[in-house]
């Protein structure tokens, strides 16, 4: 597989803002800047993400990516421009029949790696795995926004976090059991 996510587990700082209101806002209240990162392995190569600035800076197009292939499995196509200047790129995905294409254009990421990653700019995959590799980093975000004190009831987006979570029906390889993976 040419595309995984290493979720991590970065610890927050249980603090909670009565004055956040988005998920977005929560997300970079509750880490702290030195914390466990997520790993994006892009054909090899390793793309930090930091939770508190970029995750919560991508957490909107995050989740309306995974409900735009969940939702339309067969056939579509979706461009994002990822919004965090350590992790600036546009993603082209393209998906026919539950496979998955994504031509990516890279212009900044942390660790300076993105001469790199335009070499390799190609990744190719199932919809049903590269879905999976989100599951344990949306894992990740529920437990520690609940950690804080953040819930349906303070938080407006925080319903479309729980659906993404329960719409992804298994974890990534790196979270899978043993015997749950295939080999």
């Amino acid at each position: 597989m040419n595309f995984r996510i290493q979720a991590s587990q970065p610890k927050n700082n249980s603090e909670f803002n009565n004055e956040d209101e988005k998920l977005s806002e929560a997300i970079e209240t509750i880490f702290p800047m030195l914390t466990e990162e997520a790993l994006i392995i892009w054909n090899t190569i390793y793309i930090p993400l930091n939770y508190k600035y970029d995750v919560s800076y991508m957490i909107e197009d995050i989740l309306y990516m995974l409900k735009v292939l969940s939702e339309n499995p067969k056939e579509g196509i979706l461009r994002i421009n990822w919004p965090s200047n350590t992790f600036a790129c546009e993603w082209n995905l393209a998906w026919n029949k539950g496979a998955l294409t994504i031509n990516s254009v890279w212009h900044s990421v942390l660790g300076h790696t993105q001469q790199l990653l335009n070499k390799s700019n190609k990744i190719e995959t199932s919809i049903l795995e590269f879905l999976s590799e989100w599951k344990m980093v949306l894992e990740v975000l529920i437990k520690n926004l609940e950690q804080c004190g953040y819930s349906n009831k303070n938080l407006k987006d925080m319903s479309a976090l729980y659906d993404a979570f329960i719409n992804i029906e298994k974890y990534g390889l790196l979270y899978q059991h043993k015997s749950d993976v295939v080999t």
